[in-house]
């Protein structure tokens, strides 16, 4: 599933110029906790979030001496203390974004949030602002019925283009888990059939008990396959 499947557009965005109340407005209408920055143009220059928005009302009357200024410089306090100081959205945004493409797989993007931290990525089309994904959308991809999942793994196995031909592949759906059975012409296809339905929006795991009828001349058996592994006679690889 590609990023472009499941980001929310269009977006709510505010301009460099736009005030701190103006900011505020805006992110509290929308019920968002972080807004893009764009250009007359579009291209993505920053993000604002709720934090720099609290900034404000947290450090915006302090009044520091030198050693006080010390004591926040080690503790971090000063980035915060800075962002206070803000007038507007150029002032106080963040322009170190992490972003994504539509063309992005949905996984790599929900990593990246992870590994990061961040609660949301812009998605950039040649610098242009086109879409948001937030931890929200990913998680509204799994909220689908196991009969539309079934639908469109049984409508992704009957596209020629896509699917192996000769094929008498089934599946079942329960709680998102994902069974599928009947059989491929060749080893090789198994692995095809299960990524067909583990890219379907909504599954959670993918249970593969396909079957094939002849050996790929291309796929290596024995020992001196690679890892020592084959697909055997089951549909799954077996030591040897």
């Amino acid at each position: 599933m590609k990023v472009a499947e499941v980001m929310t557009t269009p977006v709510v965005t505010v301009g460099p110029e736009a005030s701190w109340k103006d900011v505020a407005e805006r992110m509290l209408d929308a019920g968002v906790s972080g807004l893009p920055v764009v250009d007359p143009d579009g291209y993505l220059l920053g993000i604002v979030t709720e934090a720099d928005l609290v900034s404000k009302p947290a450090f915006g009357d302090r009044r520091h001496r030198s050693l006080r200024a010390m004591v926040d410089l080690l503790t971090g306090e000063s980035r915060w203390i800075g962002k206070a100081a803000a007038l507007t959205a150029a002032e106080m945004m963040t322009t170190t974004t992490l972003t994504a493409t539509p063309l992005e797989d949905v996984r790599t993007a929900a990593r990246l949030m992870l590994d990061s931290g961040v609660k949301r990525l812009p998605v950039l089309d040649g610098g242009r602002l086109v879409g948001i994904i937030s931890r929200r959308d990913l998680l509204r991809s799994f909220h689908r019925t196991d009969a539309e999942i079934a639908a469109q793994i049984t409508e992704r196995l009957g596209m020629v283009r896509y699917a192996p031909e000769d094929h008498d592949v089934t599946a079942t759906v329960h709680d998102g888990v994902v069974t599928l059975e009947g059989s491929v012409r060749t080893e090789g296809e198994v692995p095809v059939v299960e990524g067909l339905a583990r890219d379907v929006a909504g599954v959670v795991r993918v249970v593969n008990r396909v079957t094939f009828r002849e050996h790929d001349p291309r796929v290596p058996v024995g020992p001196a396959a690679a890892g020592g592994r084959h697909w055997g006679p089951s549909g799954r690889k077996h030591l040897v």
